[in-house]
């Protein structure tokens, strides 16, 4: 390693020099290297660290990482074995971050560890090869909030954004987001003038999109993404369509929101593209979504959207038509469909009836003793479904037609019998 930058480094590295040696020359061997051969080099490097004695042993991880990435600087290895150091690299970060919830909790070496990851930043900031930058993006996605205003100090005093690389500047403009510095945030990126990819920027864009700063979001759209002429943004789509529900917008910009959640429907994006809607609008929205998702039920996601939408906006007629038209296996029902059922029993108990009618009948048909023993059941829970005496009647009725319908299915009248049918 060329230089120590803390205090202890140099006796640290000595500990570990001839392990980080071994590590370099297997990754750098020429033999061909399978990702199952990167996991067993990481493994290995990880259980010589664990053989050290310490109680802090985050330093000696990122005294390994760094005596490793400092052989591939000096030797000139690294482009030609990339992969492999970027394998490496990523699984001891994975590492770290294993010890980071724990190291939070004890304040005085969890900044003692935010000095080290940041003067690793700081010392090869304009490396586009060095680890640094992606461990501490990962650092302070789950960082307490204490903390992030001391992180955005220190990279505003010692990060040139003119010269650092593409990878740290997307990291310290999402620590400048973190601390509340939208056009700073914005600024660092637009210095590097480079077009960036949908996915660099996603994490930015989650996190002003949890702030509902839909204006914001327009307006690093329009920085950051002018070339896109067709307006198509990859996977910021979702983003992009929640701001235009958000924010006024032509009709058919509107149109093209819900075209799109068609292609994919999902209930959670609607819960996101519908909470600016007044209540008529999402009514009306609905209408016109149902008929198209039934369209398409044989997609199972598209079937659960199309039963919650039925559960949250009370369409129990819909929901009747629904289980009588689709519904062949009453025995094995999701959740999703659970709870459907157990809403129409409960607030429409009379469009309930027929559903339970065609569910014993299926069940019955079925002619086994596990069916039989569900539509006893489901029996019982019709019973219910006549509260009246008049309906209780009916229900009567409705059971000795059953019964004589059945009289040979001996198994199934037995069941009958033990819930006293």
């Amino acid at each position: 390693m060329v230089n120590a930058l803390f205090q202890g480094e140099s006796e640290r590295y000595q500990e570990v020099e001839q392990d980080v040696i071994h590590t370099y020359k297997f990754i750098t061997s020429s033999r061909y290297v399978t990702n199952r051969h990167l996991e067993q080099i990481s493994i290995d490097a990880k259980n010589r660290i664990s053989r050290i004695k310490t109680d802090q042993s985050w330093q000696y991880v990122l005294t390994y990482m760094r005596g490793v990435f400092s052989l591939s600087t000096r030797a000139n290895t690294y482009d030609e074995y990339e992969r492999r150091f970027s394998y490496f690299f990523q699984a001891m970060i994975e590492d770290l971050l294993t010890l980071h919830d724990s190291l939070q909790e004890d304040v005085s070496n969890y900044r003692l560890f935010l000095e080290h990851v940041l003067f690793l930043v700081a010392y090869d900031a304009d490396n586009v090869k060095a680890p640094w930058s992606q461990l501490l993006f990962r650092i302070v996605v789950d960082m307490k909030t204490e903390h992030v205003e001391s992180v955005y100090t220190f990279l505003s005093k010692s990060i040139d954004t003119a010269s650092c690389s593409r990878a740290l500047a997307l990291t310290y403009s999402y620590v400048s987001l973190l601390a509340g510095k939208e056009v700073t945030a914005l600024s660092i990126l637009t210095k590097k003038g480079a077009r960036y990819q949908e996915q660099e920027v996603n994490q930015h864009f989650q996190l002003l999109k949890e702030r509902s700063r839909w204006r914001t979001i327009k307006q690093w759209l329009t920085v950051l993404f002018s070339h896109k002429t067709k307006g198509h943004y990859g996977s910021l789509q979702p983003i992009i369509d929640e701001m235009n529900t958000a924010l006024p917008s032509p009709k058919n910009e509107q149109e093209s929101i819900w075209n799109r959640w068609m292609l994919s429907p999902n209930y959670q994006r609607f819960l996101n593209y519908t909470q600016h809607l007044t209540t008529e609008e999402q009514y009306e929205l609905v209408e016109r979504l149902l008929p198209l998702l039934e369209q398409r039920l044989d997609h199972l996601e598209t079937a659960k959207t199309y039963e919650k939408l039925l559960l949250t906006y009370k369409k129990y007629e819909h929901a009747m038509r629904y289980f009588l038209k689709y519904e062949r296996e009453p025995l094995r029902q999701r959740p999703e469909k659970e709870e459907l059922l157990h809403a129409l029993c409960k607030h429409a108990p009379v469009l309930a009836r027929p559903v339970y009618h065609q569910f014993i009948v299926r069940l019955v048909e079925k002619k086994s003793r596990v069916h039989y023993e569900q539509a006893a059941r489901f029996l019982r829970t019709l019973q219910t479904l006549y509260s009246s005496p008049e309906e209780q009647v009916l229900f009567r009725e409705y059971v000795t037609r059953l019964k004589k319908k059945y009289r040979t299915y001996r198994a199934f009248v037995e069941e009958l019998k033990q819930i006293d049918l």
